[in-house]
């Protein structure tokens, strides 16, 4: 876990999408992730809740 005011400190970053008219073209994954780095600022915003699992990505933004 990061900083405990990591979700302050940090903007979220919605994950990139595709197009729903490109993506009905074929049957691969079409939420990519992000890169390692992005990645690991994202889980730096982790408020360690206690909610097992969670995929809410601590939300609770000021922004």
């Amino acid at each position: 876990m990061g900083k405990i005011t990591g979700f302050l400190d940090h903007p979220r970053v919605a994950e990139p999408g595709e197009a729903p008219a490109l993506r009905k073209r074929h049957w691969r994954e079409f939420t990519p992730s992000l890169d390692d780095t992005a990645a690991a600022i994202q889980a730096a915003r982790c408020m360690d809740c206690g909610i097992p699992f969670c995929h809410q990505g601590c939300c609770r933004s000021t922004t």
